[in-house]
This record gives structure tokens, C-alpha cells and sequence, in this order.
């Protein structure tokens, strides 16, 4: 186990010193604080309050779950698979004394950190902003906050779990999160087409944070939702896995 630590810190470190992991890091801390400014500003003009302060963080997150996240979490795989592929440094890697599925998991894991990182920089940034707004948190307000960005970790972690799968049908980046973006559009799409389909895509549920909050839904269906996902990403991981091991790298 300690090999798997040590490759988890690596492929962290790897994606850290990333221009455009920092870059997505500002981005995702300054839109809701220029949002939230932006936001008073304008309804402090027209003297209606349409968001409030308690509505904001919940308002962004549902913005940063369905557009800014996803997008991040197609780079990331794409980087760490089809990416390193492609340059030839995943070769490194394998040559140290590590099995493949180390390999594999600890490159999954580090991208399952960055997306608790982006969460809680998105969290902040939205709590921060909020006192822009009128209304102020209340203490119950702060909790549902905190219980909704945790919730929103799950279906963008199985997201980023098929991503990875689609990475290894490609040896670049570009390639991999082109495809990845188009997929997630078509499939986003059809859902106003065809939306009794939509209920078997993980992409569904990425606003799964929402099911947490009040009396929406029962817990029963909290909990086949959960089953799903998770049914989900163990399908996505074996077969990814399946197809990275059988890669001449």
C-alpha cells in the first residue's frame, strides 16, 4: 500500500505544478466572488433582491457542477492517460516498481483530490460572496452549503471515473477531451429529447447535491441513486482498468 501513497502523491504533485491546474484553481475561486459583486451591484440598482445570500452558493454550485467541472475533469484525464500516452512519459512510470493497477488507481485518486480541491475553492468563494448579497448565512444556511458541495464529490468523481475510461481509446489529450466534451453535450442534450433516458446517465445526476437538501426526496431514492453511481463507477473503473493494462505503453 505504501507504493500506492507515494504514486498518489506523485501524480498530485504532477498536476500541481500544472500552469492550467492553477489557472482552473483562480478561475474557479474568482467567479463567484466577481458573480457575487456583480450580482449586488445589479440588484442594488433595481432594488430587487432576485438571489439571496442563501440562494447564492447553491446557485453557483449548480453552475460549476453542470459547465465549469466537467470541463476540468476531461482535461485531467485526458493529461494523466492520453496525454503522458502521447509524450511518452507514462513509460516512466511504469518502470518503477508498481504494478499497472497502482498505476491506474492512484492517477484516478489524485484526480478525485483536485476535485474535492475545486469544490472547496468553490465553496469558499461562494460563502465569501454572499455577504454581497442581502440576507446574510444563517448557521442552518452554512450547513446545507457544506452538505451540498460534499454531496456534488460523488457524481463528478464518477464523472471523472469515465472520463478516464474514454481517455484510453486515444494517445493525446486533445483528442480524448474533445470527444469527452462532445459526448457530454450530445448526452445533456438528448435529455430534452428523450428525457426517460436521461435517468440511466450519470450525467443526470450531477446535481445529485440538490437531493439533500429539504424534504425533495425520500431516502430510499437517495440511496438507488447512490447504488447507481456507484454501480456506475465500478463498471467505468474495471473496464478502463481492463483496457490500460492490455495498452503497449
Amino acid at each position: 500500500m505504501h507504493s500506492l501513497y507515494a504514486n498518489v502523491w506523485n501524480e498530485t504533485l504532477k498536476m500541481t505544478f500544472k500552469k492550467k491546474t492553477w489557472f482552473f484553481m483562480a478561475i474557479t475561486l474568482i467567479i463567484p466572488i466577481g458573480a457575487g459583486i456583480l450580482l449586488a451591484n445589479f440588484q442594488s440598482n433595481i432594488g430587487i433582491s432576485a438571489v439571496s445570500s442563501s440562494d447564492f452558493p447553491m446557485t453557483m454550485l449548480g453552475l460549476f457542477t453542470v459547465l465549469f467541472l466537467p470541463l476540468f475533469v476531461f482535461m485531467g484525464a485526458a493529461d494523466q492517460f492520453s496525454g503522458e500516452l502521447g509524450d511518452r512519459t507514462l513509460k516512466i512510470v511504469l518502470t518503477r516498481p508498481i504494478s499497472r493497477f497502482k498505476v491506474f488507481a492512484s492517477k484516478q485518486l489524485s484526480l478525485g483530490i483536485y476535485i474535492a480541491a475545486y469544490l472547496l475553492l468553490a465553496m469558499i468563494g461562494s460563502v465569501v460572496s454572499a455577504v454581497f448579497l442581502r440576507g446574510g448565512l444563517s448557521e442552518f444556511a452554512i450547513l446545507d452549503v457544506l452538505i451540498a458541495y460534499g454531496a456534488a464529490f460523488l457524481p463528478l468523481a464518477v464523472l471523472s471515473i469515465i472520463a478516464v475510461f474514454l481517455a484510453q481509446f486515444f494517445t493525446s489529450s486533445s483528442g480524448a477531451i474533445t470527444v469527452s466534451i462532445l459526448l457530454y453535450i450530445a448526452v445533456k442534450g438528448s435529455s430534452f429529447f428523450f428525457p426517460q433516458v436521461s435517468t440511466y446517465s450519470p450525467t443526470a445526476y450531477l446535481n445529485w447535491h440538490t437531493l439533500w437538501l429539504g424534504n425533495t426526496m425520500g431516502n430510499g431514492q437517495v440511496w438507488s441513486v447512490f447504488m447507481f453511481l456507484l454501480a456506475c463507477s465500478i463498471l467505468f473503473f474495471t473496464v478502463g482498468f481492463y483496457l490500460f493494462d492490455k495498452k503497449e505503453h
